[in-house]
C-alpha cells in the first residue's frame, strides 16, 4: 500500500505544478497534512516552491509546488531502485550485512583521491573524535548534511538529509546500509535511534548512536 507521501509525490509528478488546495482536494487529506508532506519533500530536495497563484478573492496567493530541477534531471532513482531490488532479492538475509559492508568499502575507496581500485580505504584514525570529524566531512560529500554531537551515553551522528529519500519507501534496507557505512568509517558499531523523525522546525532527521 502506498503511503500518503508517495501518493502526494505521484500527484505532483502527474500534474507538474500544484497547490496545497489541489493536493488536499485530490488526495482527501487536510491542508495541514499536505503542507507537512510538502515541507518534508522540500527539505529533501524533491520538490521546490516555484511561484504564487494569484487569489481570486481577498485571500493570500496560493504557493505553487513542482518537482525540483534536480529530481527532474535524471531517471537514476528508478534505475537504482530496480538494481537494488535485483541485488537484495538475490542475496539471503544472512548475507546482506557482508554485501553492504563490501559496498560501503567500495564507496569509501572510490571517494578517495586517486583511489582507483586499491580496495578498502585506510584504517580509521585511533582517535574517535578525529574519526567523527572525518566521517562528517565525508558524509557531507555524499549529501547527508551530517553533524555529530556529544551525548551522555555516547556520541551521536545526525543526518539532516537522506540521499536515498526517493527510494527509501521501497528500500528500507538503505537505513541498514547507512549503519554499515558508519561502522566502516568509525570502526565502531552503531545503532539507529531515530528514522526520519521531525525536529522542532518540522524538518526530518535520522540519528545513529555510536557504540563502545
Amino acid at each position: 500500500m502506498k503511503t500518503s507521501r508517495q501518493r502526494l509525490l505521484e500527484y505532483v509528478q502527474a500534474h507538474r505544478v500544484v497547490t496545497v488546495e489541489d493536493l488536499s482536494r485530490a488526495l482527501r487529506m487536510t491542508r495541514a497534512n499536505a503542507r507537512h508532506h510538502l515541507a518534508i519533500l522540500k527539505e529533501q530536495g524533491v520538490v521546490d516552491l516555484v511561484g504564487l497563484q494569484p487569489s481570486q478573492g481577498k485571500g493570500r496567493p496560493a504557493q505553487l509546488y513542482s518537482l525540483s530541477a534536480q529530481t527532474q534531471r535524471h531517471n537514476l532513482d528508478h534505475l537504482v531502485s530496480a538494481l537494488l531490488q535485483e541485488l537484495v532479492s538475490s542475496i539471503p538475509v544472512d548475507k546482506q550485512y557482508s554485501t553492504f559492508r563490501n559496498l560501503a568499502q567500495r564507496m569509501l575507496a572510490d571517494s578517495l583521491p586517486e583511489s582507483g581500485s586499491q580496495g578498502a580505504p585506510p584504517r580509521p584514525n585511533p582517535n574517535l573524535t578525529q574519526r567523527l570529524y572525518t566521517a562528517v566531512r565525508q558524509l557531507n560529500e555524499f549529501n547527508y548534511q551530517a553533524r555529530w554531537e556529544a551525548h551522555a551515553i555516547a556520541p551521536r551522528l545526525i543526518f539532516e538529509h537522506c540521499p536515498y529519500a526517493a527510494i527509501l519507501p521501497k528500500h528500507p534496507e538503505m537505513c541498514r546500509f547507512d549503519g554499515v557505512l558508519l561502522e566502516e568509517m568509525l570502526g565502531r558499531t552503531v545503532i539507529q535511534t531515530a528514522k526520519l523523525e521531525p525536529d522542532p522546525r518540522g524538518a526530518v532527521h535520522c540519528i545513529f548512536q555510536v557504540g563502545k
